[in-house]
């Protein structure tokens, strides 16, 4: 049963029966097939019927409908006083259901009293009743499931997952006279609100800086949403058969964003995700020509660049004295720098709280810095050496996101289920781990001040709160002082926690209580190293017992665990691969899934990238020649390991013995590690895998749009949490004598067949 089936209960004297069938709605974009069909007609005449009676009826539609109304019921024009046509979708995008429509409402008559929407796509139906004004009597094809369903072909009738819509969406617009326009371009994770902006928009607000933010992630999803649900029977085809995924914002199916990606392999050549987003792309473009901003900001991710690119591209096309400013997550390593997105002229490095604000001011008087810290600009000189910028060392002074730029009600996924990132840490204690890019100086927030955030956020409606850094437990006192403030202020009750941490020796069973007692649910932890071998080549930290002991303490508490695993290192043996199966089957009772599993991935900023002859790491080319050629992370097949010899093929063999033994162990995998683990069987991704020299294959989520293929961090964003909420919801915990309060169930967004017979998300 998915969230399309509905129960009926017949009954007839004392017997009843329950029967299976399909929840459907009237979609007129299924119905309408523009081919003067007799089905086509017989709709076309039951809304003629409708419509004459009306009053003060006006005409507003595309031009593809209202030809095609009238050229079938010609007399329907003595009816209309008068109409508003707009041209169709088919003028510019083939049938496509994501273009705005913009109305000039002046034209409407005095006497306008009834409009007819002549419209069969459900967003630009939606768009036009938000433009019309709330007094008149609005009317859509959608009336005729009421007036006449009789008429109404089985085409017509479309399988509907619950859904929120219709909401109000942004429109992609810009005001005039900005100093700074900020665009967030597709794919985030989920519909998480965007923390990044989110400090952006703060640190932007103590300036003179005239600045606008412009989250068309956001607003490419829900559009997405609208058409595939309302539009295209629930699934959308793209050329070269490619089918879309329910929601190709989970992270699983990153490399639909990347230029190598999205079908660019296929008979298209070209990648299709970003073309069928075309429309938003070139709207925004527009609107940004149109507001003619000082400045172009654009936040970059392994995800977004490619369409980032289109938009940056695009507008400096139109407005070549424009300059634009990147950030984000790409922009963490000064020594890939702007080899990431050279079509910026400036970009902000790490942590952008004490810089962005001054160079923005310096960009807006019309001034071009250069040798900055904490920035690198095409201005700078040949002979500068970057430097670090300073970094805000008590977060407390950081006032927290409230994302102003629009209702936070917008950050929620089609199926009204809401995760919501929060940071009560940046950077990372530990800053050890050997294969991993993002050691950075670690700091951490205040109780008070932390959970101030929290509530304020519960107070706008959300509940469900998933820590979005690199390791919770950088300070396991301070995690349990937060905790007590949340039980303090009885937050407990109103909140689902979750996030990923390392194992660590102060994470005692007490520690695990009080989180459990705060409602902790699911925890990720990045164990990665499964031997006493391999945990001390990783520099890891911690034992095997110490790895057993938080698992157990952490499950045993009701607290629903997942857990990553990095293979490969130098150093690394056989009999190391064979101890970690053993240690993971001897806990399985105590690990709710494998969330994450890699082959190891030669990353910029690690300590393999930085000294490999300590590691005995061997490249095919000369380092110097291997580096640039591969900035940010390289090929598998292009380096290989000694003492013992270690090389593409060999992790690709480990990898799959680890992944047949767990399979046949019945260990539970989530989506995440299910695809990794298909790239590499596939030999998808060349970071992972390597591949035959001039191959199609892509560096997977890792791709930079337009340069050279690259990776952006070694560890993954947590992809699967609303799944990791919901087993936990629906597990019994082992000592559920622990607990009073039973665990509510969530349903939760998952990437195919979700049940949906109750709210996609309910508080606790």
């Amino acid at each position: 049963m998915n969230d399309t089936t509905v129960v009926m209960t017949l009954k007839k004297g004392s017997s009843t029966a329950q029967v299976e069938g399909v929840r459907v709605a009237f979609s007129p974009h299924q119905c309408f097939a523009f081919d003067n069909g007799k089905d086509d007609l017989a709709c076309l005449n039951a809304l003629a019927n409708h419509l004459k009676v009306l009053p003060g009826l006006v005409l507003v539609g595309s031009r593809r409908f209202v030809e095609y109304f009238l050229q079938n019921i010609p007399d329907m024009a003595d009816h209309f006083i008068g109409s508003i046509v707009y041209p169709s979708a088919v003028d510019g995008y083939v049938g496509h259901g994501l273009a705005s429509v913009s109305l000039d409402i002046g034209l409407l008559p005095e006497t306008t009293e009834t409009v007819f929407i002549g419209e069969t796509l459900e967003l630009p139906r939606m768009q036009i009743k938000q433009q019309l004004p709330k007094s008149l009597n609005i009317v859509e094809p959608t009336i005729l499931a009421k007036i006449d369903p009789e008429v109404i072909p089985a085409r017509g009738w479309t399988p509907l997952q619950r859904n929120i819509y219709p909401i109000e969406i942004p429109v992609i617009s810009f005001r005039e006279k900005l100093d700074f326009a900020i665009v967030d371009a597709p794919s985030r994770n989920l519909s998480l609100m965007p923390n990044g902006l989110g400090y952006l928009n703060n640190a932007l607000k103590k300036t003179s800086v005239v600045f606008q933010i412009l989250d068309l992630d956001i607003i490419s999803y829900h559009r997405f949403h609208v058409h595939r649900l309302y539009d295209m029977g629930g699934q959308i085809v793209l050329p070269g058969d490619l089918v879309l995924p329910e929601d190709p914002w989970q992270a699983e199916h990153y490399d639909l964003w990347t230029a190598a990606g999205g079908g660019a392999s296929g008979v298209t050549g070209r990648n299709e995700v970003l073309e069928f987003f075309r429309p938003l792309i070139d709207e925004t473009i527009d609107a940004l020509v149109q507001a003619r901003p000082k400045v172009l900001g654009l936040s970059i991710q392994g995800c977004n660049e490619a369409a980032a690119r289109e938009i940056a591209v695009g507008v400096k096309a139109k407005l070549p004295e424009i300059v634009i400013v990147v950030g984000g997550f790409s922009c963490y390593n000064s020594d890939i720098g702007r080899r990431a997105f050279p079509e910026c002229d400036y970009m902000c490095i790490g942590e952008a709280d004490l810089t962005v604000g001054p160079l923005l001011e310096a960009l807006a008087r019309g001034e071009k810095p250069f040798n900055q810290p904490g920035i690198l600009s095409r201005f700078d000189t040949q002979d500068f050496r970057y430097l670090p910028a300073p970094m805000i060392h008590d977060l407390d002074k950081i006032e927290f996101p409230k994302y102003e730029w629009c209702d936070l009600k917008i950050y929620r996924n089609f199926n009204d289920y809401q995760l919501t990132p929060i940071i009560a840490s940046r950077g990372c204690r530990w800053s050890r781990c050997s294969f991993c890019a993002e050691r950075f100086y670690w700091r951490i927030r205040t109780p008070e001040n932390f959970v101030d955030e929290l509530e304020w956020l519960v107070n706008q409606g959300c509940y469900l709160f998933m820590f979005n850094e690199s390791d919770l437990g950088g300070m396991p006192e301070r995690v349990e002082e937060i905790c007590d403030e949340i039980i303090r202020r009885g937050l407990h009750h109103k909140v689902k926690l979750t996030g990923q941490l390392r194992v660590n020796k102060n994470q005692t069973r007490s520690f695990f209580e009080k989180l459990r007692a705060a409602n902790f649910v699911a925890l990720r932890f990045g164990i990665d190293a499964f031997s006493e071998n391999t945990l001390r080549l990783q520099k890891k930290g911690y034992t095997v017992d110490m790895i057993s002991q938080n698992l157990k303490d952490c499950w045993e508490v009701g607290i629903f665990t997942e857990i990553n695993w990095v293979i490969g290192v130098p150093g690394e043996t056989d009999a190391d691969v064979e101890e970690g199966i053993e240690l993971i089957l001897r806990n399985s009772k105590y690990i709710g899934r494998l969330a994450n599993i890699n082959p190891l991935i030669l990353v910029n900023g690690s300590v393999y990238w930085i000294d490999p002859e300590a590691h005995n790491i061997v490249f095919k080319e000369p380092k110097e020649q291997i580096y640039a050629k591969y900035p940010r992370a390289l090929p598998a097949d292009q380096w290989y390991s000694t003492e013992p010899y270690i090389d593409a093929q060999v992790r690709k063999e480990r990898f799959e013995r680890i992944v047949i033994a767990l399979y046949d162990a019945g260990f539970n995998v989530g989506a995440w590690a299910n695809r990794i683990i298909e790239d590499v069987k596939l030999s998808r991704d060349k970071a992972r895998t390597g591949g035959a020299v001039g191959d199609s294959g892509s560096f997977g989520e890792f791709e930079i749009a337009g340069g050279e293929k690259a990776v952006i961090s070694s560890k993954q964003p947590l992809s699967e949490e609303e799944q990791a909420v919901d087993l936990a919801s629906r597990r019994r915990p082992l000592e559920e004598k622990l607990h009073t309060e039973k665990v509510v169930s969530i349903k939760t967004a998952q990437s195919k067949g979700q049940s949906a017979a109750e709210p996609a998300a309910a508080p606790p």
